[in-house]
């Protein structure tokens, strides 16, 4: 039967010219490797090499193999070389989700890709609601998530940390007359104002944290008539068509003729989660502690659950 070695040793003669700096390079007695080429050309019903000439020449059968099996032969070598890789977590693809509510800005982004240079690995990005994350972590289809609470679903199945908090404000138009002159606002007085995003029904997230926060001030958000619960409600309030209240991550996209006014009482801040399975692998646990400890460095303290 034909092996690779047989193989392997034809191209290190080829490739050094005689059978005796072969011998040399492979460590082995030049009367073995001389012994195996024989068995290689009987298995195969032709010859390799042309023996009659002082320097070996190979015949056109092996010269053909030599070009064909050369390829092959490196072609090989990289497959096993990227099993290994995958067997070892190395060139595989993380499947990442995020909260539209979440800003994946500057800051985040290379957080992501210094993740893929440390540990060898690629990212694809995607969004989706909070819920909708958490079931595709359960089912494997996500790998990590990064949610907004409150969630209408319950965590315990899953694995959480909470990455980071911040305040929120309430985005206005640059010529509203009525957060004129106002760098803050009581929370109370917003009562009036039509909101741009209001929550989904079976969903959770930040439109849901803002409607608890006018109700637990005595009012529910006025509805405008056109809303958006994503990142495009900042366009609603760039056309004049109302308020929304949003965290502190949304500066970096605000539109030019959009500001962020504080609020007071100053409510709870918006918590930002990391959410991964419980049944993870290495590859997902290394990368779920290295992006534990890039926010921990870079945002505010963070506290396991």
């Amino acid at each position: 039967m034909k092996t690779l070695k047989q193989f392997q040793y034809f191209i290190a003669i080829v490739e050094h010219g005689s059978f005796t700096a072969a011998s040399e390079h492979l460590f082995i007695a030049q009367s073995a490797l001389s012994r195996q080429i024989k068995i290689l050309e009987d298995q195969l019903g032709f010859t390799l090499f042309d023996r009659t000439e002082k320097k070996i020449q190979l015949t056109p059968a092996g010269q053909v193999l030599y070009q064909k099996i050369k390829k092959d032969l490196l072609n090989l070598d990289q497959s096993v070389e990227m099993a290994q890789r995958i067997a070892q977590g190395q060139g595989r693809c993380l499947h990442i989700a995020h909260s539209s509510s979440i800003v994946m800005d500057a800051k985040k982004l290379q957080f992501l890709n210094d993740l893929c240079q440390q540990h060898q690995i690629e990212i694809e990005l995607n969004t989706l609601s909070s819920e909708q994350q958490i079931d595709a972590v359960l089912n494997g289809s996500v790998d990590i998530g990064f949610i907004r609470p409150p969630v209408l679903q319950t965590l315990q199945d899953i694995h959480y940390t909470e990455l980071y908090a911040q305040p929120l404000y309430v985005a206005v138009h640059v010529d509203d007359t009525f957060f004129n002159q106002k760098d803050w606002v009581e929370i109370t007085t917003l009562r009036e104002q039509k909101f741009v995003s209001t929550p989904h029904a079976e969903r959770g997230g930040l439109s849901y944290l803002v409607s608890n926060l006018c109700l637990s001030h005595g009012f529910y958000p006025q509805k405008s008539a056109l809303r958006s619960r994503k990142i495009s409600q900042l366009a609603l309030v760039a056309a004049q068509l109302g308020i929304c209240i949003v965290p502190e991550e949304f500066q970096s996209i605000l539109p030019p003729n959009v500001r962020l006014v504080a609020i007071q009482p100053q409510p709870e801040p918006s918590r930002v989660c990391l959410i991964w399975n419980k049944q993870n692998d290495l590859v997902i646990e290394q990368s779920v502690m290295t992006l534990i400890q890039k926010f921990k460095n870079f945002m505010s303290p963070i506290s396991h659950k």
